[in-house]
């Protein structure tokens, strides 16, 4: 039998979700590339404090009710670096951690969702189980980063958008942070999804604004 050895740099972060150009990022690549520097120090402070954050007493009860199980939320125009900035947050917090992490991009969670209530003796087995793993990722992960959301379809029965609020309270009351990048707007937000959300968006996540032209080539 011929194997081929894989990079152990790239091997590490297969089953994580991250895309494999941002696979291994570190937040100083980030501030490198497009200097966010206000996001990319509040980036530092999450990741350096997040074993404090997420501690709990002899009881087993959250040290800081506040802040136990609060993610990020990274709000800008395309190509401003979010989705770079939180694939960076995810790979630093499992090198420094060793926490379980997951990255998706919203609209891909939702059709996974939507395929498996739909799924009959026609779906491949091998493919059912790849939807399952993934929609167990974005549930049980420590951490999961829901990238782009915002973009998905929306129906006359809401379901994408409630499926996010019951997803981000589950994660919330189990104490596993979440961080979102999305290009909405709060007005954007305040039309798109339910006022009970929006608040608890403010609860659940840090809230950080990305300013500045998009660095993206084809966005020149």
């Amino acid at each position: 039998m011929i194997t081929t050895r894989m990079d152990p740099e790239k091997a590490r972060w297969i089953g994580t979700g991250i895309p494999p150009r941002l696979r291994g990022l570190t937040l100083n690549d980030v501030e490198e590339l497009q200097g966010q520097s206000d996001a990319v120090r509040k980036a530092r402070t999450f990741v350096e404090g997040y074993r404090a954050q997420q501690s709990k007493n002899w009881r087993g009860l959250p040290v800081d009710p506040n802040v136990f199980g609060r993610g990020l939320l990274f709000a800008g125009h395309p190509g401003t670096g979010k989705t770079t900035l939180a694939a960076a947050i995810l790979c630093e917090l499992r090198r420094r951690w060793g926490i379980t992490i997951y990255s998706t991009r919203y609209t891909d969670h939702i059709e996974r969702e939507r395929r498996i209530l739909r799924q009959d003796d026609s779906v491949d087995p091998e493919q059912l189980s790849q939807w399952l793993y993934a929609v167990e990722r974005v549930q049980w992960a420590d951490v999961v980063l829901l990238d782009d959301v915002g973009h998905e379809h929306s129906t006359a029965s809401k379901y994408a958008e409630d499926t996010l609020e019951k997803l981000l309270r589950q994660r919330y009351d189990e104490g596993r942070p979440t961080l979102i990048t999305t290009n909405l707007s709060g007005d954007d937000w305040a039309n798109r999804y339910s006022k009970p959300l929006r608040s608890f968006m403010d609860q659940c996540t840090r809230r950080e604004i990305f300013t500045g032209e998009s660095y993206r080539r084809g966005d020149q």
